[in-house]
């Protein structure tokens, strides 16, 4: 039904991204011995932010609850198991972040850094949004309703 459908591509892009969010606020704390951002880090988060949920909201409802389907009834994807091939999509798309924001001129220690802190930053949203995922599958299935307002 659309609610249910709704409810699994907002509640687990949301949940993915306020997690990798959250890890970075507290890697800057640890790293940079600060709570805020410095201005640069903000008029990012600012652009970048919205657009990226934006396009993990599109995502999540065109393939990967697709995807999600398959596998329930498969087991698989691509002949695959479910932690196979999220691995896969996280190294590739770790390496993607990496070379998008990798300034050629600042060394490929630079394009390293920024494709394990992609590689980090997805495994964090995708473990998220896939137990996420299965919390809601398993809600369903125990007879309960995904209205997450009201108590059950």
């Amino acid at each position: 039904n659309m609610k249910t459908k709704i409810i699994k591509t907002i509640i687990p892009t949301i949940t993915g991204i306020l997690a990798v969010l959250g890890i970075l606020f507290i890697i800057n704390i640890i790293i940079q011995n600060k709570i805020a951002w410095n201005s640069n880090d903000i008029k990012f988060f600012t652009f970048f932010v919205p657009v990226v949920t934006v396009c993990a909201i599109i995502i999540q409802y065109l393939l990967t609850l697709r995807l999600w389907e398959i596998y329930k009834i498969k087991r698989s994807l691509s002949g695959m198991n479910l932690i196979l091939f999220t691995s896969l999509i996280i190294i590739i798309s770790g390496i993607i972040f990496g070379f998008v924001f990798w300034e050629p001129n600042s060394g490929m220690n630079e394009l390293l850094m920024l494709s394990i802190t992609g590689i980090i930053a997805f495994s964090i949203y995708w473990t998220s949004n896939l137990t996420i995922l299965k919390f809601l599958d398993r809600k369903k299935k125990n007879g309960r309703s995904l209205n997450l307002m009201k108590y059950n």
